[in-house]
């Protein structure tokens, strides 16, 4: 068991949300993180002495847009978002096989919702550029060979709809 002796972390975050036009929705994100691990023992009796934080960018970011507009007796709407992410490890020892580099991820969306607003459609397509990124990785190789990693998952085209019993 790895134990962390001191970490530092100063970050800042900030959130817009506007609408600028009737209909339009923009949202706007950002944080930064400046984040650090000092004196950490290892096994073989060394110390790791000033490393980041495991899965803590030190940027990352967020947008949405989002149009409403009415069609027929409901409301039609086209939405796209991307998120981004710089390079970070997944473990405070940050050996090369568990780091990982910056990333940014697209998703689209157009749907319609009745009227009454109990029931609506959708189509989508996220990660619309098929970026390639994990969501978590460790390295085992020491122990048992291997290097473990998950990726988030490649482009995907969907449809999803949705009914609200009892009202809105």
């Amino acid at each position: 068991v790895i134990t962390v002796e001191e970490s530092n972390t100063f970050g800042l975050e900030l959130e817009l949300t506007s609408r600028p036009l009737d209909g339009l929705m923009v949202q706007l994100g950002v944080s930064a993180l400046d984040s650090t691990v000092k004196d950490v023992p290892l096994p073989d009796l060394a110390t790791i002495e000033d490393h980041d934080l495991p899965q803590a960018p030190a940027l990352s970011a967020n947008a949405l847009a989002r149009y409403e507009f009415p069609m027929g007796n409901g409301t039609a709407f086209v939405q796209g978002d991307v998120q981004y992410s710089s390079k970070f490890c997944f473990t405070v020892l940050c050996a090369p096989v568990e780091q990982e580099s910056a990333y940014t991820v697209a998703n689209a969306r157009v749907g319609y919702t009745g009227g009454d607003g109990r029931w609506d459609v959708a189509a989508f397509v996220n990660n619309l550029t098929e970026e390639k990124y994990r969501v978590y990785a460790f390295d085992s190789s020491l122990f048992a060979g291997v290097v473990a990693g998950v990726y988030a998952k490649p482009r995907v085209f969907g449809v999803s709809a949705t009914y609200r019993f009892g009202g809105r």
